[in-house]
């Protein structure tokens, strides 16, 4: 049997230690087979947002060979490779506006270093916007944005709480403003601020997290435990004398 993992959110690395992973590729194929796409989906925490993200990084970089025997293997996809900037808003800390802008502004010249990319725009926002124009000879980007929400979220009752607003939305209004130069975008969070919040300069996005096309793309259904799990399960019955 497969092993078991609660405690991996990367896909290349849940395929390559051979872990068990519940295809949920046939919804990826959804959002890919569209020519251009900009997605925003909401879930709760420890539901799989950061390992759909994963999987759709490891897509558009390419690597088809992690994806040997799901369902995306089959479908008439090219594999073609793109630039992608992967930002995790869980790993970038926001306890003051400075603090946030330094290290959103870090993580993007850690990006742009990859691509051997050097970048002279001093704010976080005019970094990102200059890396998706540099990155366009490589082809479209690709921006994938996890826990959008999360330093609006750890801040909600702090005094400081609009000028960081301000700064969030300035910060995603250049992925609107970049369109042109954009293969596919998504942002995922908890939770989905007004238009007239975060979301004021950023409302071309396309909300799927109450379309029931992708209602099951992120936890388990019954099917899926019964079909995954069954011998983890007759294990567990057996172990526990149940």
């Amino acid at each position: 049997m497969k092993k078991l993992t609660s405690s991996v959110y990367t896909f290349e690395k849940l395929i390559t230690s051979d872990c068990l992973y519940v295809d949920k590729t046939e919804y990826i194929w959804q959002l890919l087979e569209q020519p251009y796409g900009t997605f925003f989906l909401a879930r709760p925490r420890r539901f799989g947002k950061s390992l759909t993200l994963s999987t759709l990084k490891a897509v558009f970089q390419g690597k088809k060979d992690l994806f040997k025997g799901l369902a995306l293997e089959s479908k008439p996809y090219d594999w073609k490779e793109y630039p992608v900037i992967h930002l995790d808003f869980g790993e970038i800390p926001a306890k003051s506006v400075h603090g946030l802008e330094s290290a959103l502004c870090q993580a993007i010249d850690q990006i742009a270093d990859t691509y051997k990319i050097s970048l002279s725009s001093d704010t976080a926002a005019g970094k990102l916007s200059e890396l998706i124009r540099l990155l366009q000879p490589l082809g479209k980007v690709v921006i994938l944005i996890d826990e959008y929400d999360k330093p609006i979220l750890d801040n909600i009752l702090v005094p400081h709480i609009e000028e960081l607003r301000r700064e969030m939305e300035d910060f995603y209004s250049v992925i609107k403003a970049t369109e042109p130069y954009q293969r596919f975008v998504m942002l995922t969070g908890v939770s989905k601020f007004s238009k007239v919040s975060v979301f004021s300069k950023l409302n071309n996005l396309t909300d799927i997290s109450m379309r029931a096309d992708y209602a099951t793309m992120l936890g388990y259904t019954q099917n899926e435990l019964e079909t995954n799990f069954s011998a983890y399960i007759d294990r567990t019955v057996k172990q526990l004398g149940i």
